[in-house]
């Protein structure tokens, strides 16, 4: 399998949360569709509170698609092995990097924007762990799955981050980005690892 591609996270996830996912891999995959599921809701809610910006509106028309199939594909396994989907259980570490978002309009825009770019980035980076070592699990067929979706995370992670140097100048973004960066290394620490996305 090819090299992990560069993602920006300035921290790596334990190796042990791959244990911890190849232990328990239906409550993993309960939640990954889980988080699936909520991903298409977010794109939504974003476009819905932000519909003023076609670019935003555009963008997250075509996001709340391609996670709600990912959702699907997931809800597909989670069938499969006789699982049923519960409802939606709060993401420690999604919350903990929601308290950096601010109050201003703008500001609340640009950092939910890159706050979303690097949920997708941290994804991707666990995807990509799991991909690696489905092959040599009990659960080998599904590293290809893995894979894809490992590339497909990459690609969100990009749009937003894109989005947001659009919508706001390019001195304002990066200094935002570098802060946020630092603060979801603190985020990805503080939560506890389980077998679940984040």
């Amino acid at each position: 399998m090819a090299e992990i591609e560069q993602l920006p996270l300035l921290a790596a996830t334990p190796a042990a949360w791959v244990d911890l996912v190849l232990a328990d891999f239906g409550t993993f995959l309960l939640d990954h569709a889980c988080c699936e599921r909520k991903a298409a809701a977010s794109a939504l809610s974003f476009l819905a509170r932000n519909s003023e910006h076609p670019s935003v509106v555009e963008t997250m028309v075509t996001l709340a698609r391609e996670e709600l199939d990912h959702f699907a594909q997931v809800h597909r396994l989670v069938q499969k092995r006789g699982l049923v989907l519960g409802g939606d259980s709060k993401d420690l570490y999604v919350n903990v990097l929601l308290t950096a978002v601010r109050n201003s309009p703008n500001e609340r825009l640009l950092d939910r924007l890159l706050i979303s770019a690097l949920i997708e980035a941290r994804s991707s980076e666990r995807f990509y762990l799991l991909a690696e070592a489905l092959p040599s699990s009990a659960e080998h067929e599904l590293a290809a799955f893995y894979h894809m979706l490992y590339r497909s995370e990459a690609g969100h992670y990009r749009v937003f981050l894109r989005l947001a140097e659009r919508l706001f100048p390019a001195v304002e973004v990066a200094l935002r980005w570098q802060h946020l960066l630092r603060f979801e290394v603190e985020a990805m620490q503080s939560t506890p690892l389980r077998a679940a996305m984040h």
